[in-house]
């Protein structure tokens, strides 16, 4: 049986009162507030939407903007950070915290949500069409990073697992495809495997004598 938090518990936050209070910039826009719950606001121009969101479950406070005609090809604001990127200068990975429980944590973080907006998502409250393909693309882009990086991880700690237990046919397998990729160390580990593999197959080295048999 799912234990559901009453509502009156998490209206007691102030998330809706606090988001139409800092939120108010929207207006400038054309953005009204179209629906107002106690974990969720949304605003809406005749092109854009906004939601201000705080998760039933997680916590985690946090806005999507996205078109009505495309309502599919939303971006959050951390993707709007990142796409300005400003993700370093905003601490985003240090101290920035956005999952909070308490009301005074509500009033001290969705005011910062709506600076990031206010500083970051101007061309896209605006409906700007150039803004949101660059932003979609940016993301996509990071997504695909993302994935080759961690399939990259994985052949970084299975080439290290062959490289310890000397499986250097392993390590090359491994290393050989990624190669420009590695890093020096790595580099100099695949050099010195497909040394170790050329001199098992009889050959002696990497690089072969030039003299004639």
């Amino acid at each position: 049986m799912l234990n559901k938090e009453p509502e009156l518990e998490r209206a007691q936050l102030g998330f809706k009162d606090t988001v139409l209070s800092n939120f108010k910039f929207l207006g400038d826009f054309g953005l009204r507030p179209m629906e107002e719950k106690v974990t969720f606001v949304r605003y809406e121009s005749s092109e854009v939407f906004l939601n201000v969101y705080h998760g039933r479950a997680s916590y985690e406070l946090g806005v999507e903007i996205g078109r009505l005609k495309v309502p599919e090809s939303k971006v959050s604001i951390f993707d709007v950070v990142r796409w300005a990127g400003a993700e370093q200068a905003e601490g985003f990975g240090k101290h920035v915290m956005f999952q909070v429980s308490s009301r005074e944590g509500v009033q001290e973080f969705v005011p910062k949500l709506a600076a990031l907006v206010k500083k970051y998502a101007i061309p896209l409250l605006r409906g700007d069409e150039s803004a949101y393909g660059s932003a979609l693309e940016f993301r996509a882009k990071q997504y695909a990073d993302e994935v080759k990086q961690g399939n990259l991880n994985v052949v970084r700690g299975k080439a290290e697992e062959a490289w310890h237990a000397k499986d250097y046919a392993q390590v090359v397998e491994r290393y050989g495809p990624v190669r420009e990729e590695l890093t020096e160390v790595e580099t100099k580990k695949l050099a010195y495997a497909e040394q170790q593999v050329l001199a098992a197959e009889g050959v002696g080295s990497r690089f072969p004598s030039k003299k004639k048999r």
